[in-house]
């Protein structure tokens, strides 16, 4: 399934001295102001693929404004030392991700490849849609 394509992406984290990914989609910089979401997950705050470990991470989607398209990356951030090396290797599946995000009250969820770099992602939009 081929990702939605917004024109511009903010980046959303709870970690604390993640490393900034590269945005996704064929986008060359996040925008801080963009309606459009990308959760970067905290590693320090999963177990696994746990999904109720990545839905905490998540924003509620009744507290989005309508229609806002978020995506959840599949590469946690890492810390910094041995976490960060760790990171590499890490990967959220999409059947957590998903479950996250319809547990958090997304609609629409779907997952694909990011045709332009290679990144595995999870999506959906806040209702009504």
């Amino acid at each position: 399934m081929m990702p939605p394509r917004p024109t511009a992406l903010r980046l959303v984290t709870r970690a604390t001295a993640a490393r900034v990914p590269v945005p996704p989609l064929g986008l060359s910089t996040w925008t801080s102001d963009a309606q459009a979401i990308a959760i970067l997950l905290d590693m320090a705050g999963l177990d696994g693929d746990d999904p109720a470990a990545v839905a905490a991470q998540i924003p509620c989607a009744a507290d989005l404004p309508e229609r806002t398209l978020v995506f959840v990356l599949e590469a946690p951030a890492g810390g910094r030392g041995v976490m960060h090396l760790l990171r590499r290797s890490i990967r959220i599946s999409r059947a957590a991700r998903c479950t996250a995000l319809v547990a958090r009250g997304f609609v629409g969820v779907g997952a694909g490849t990011d045709e332009d770099r290679g990144a595995d992602l999870a999506w959906g939009l806040s209702s009504p849609c």
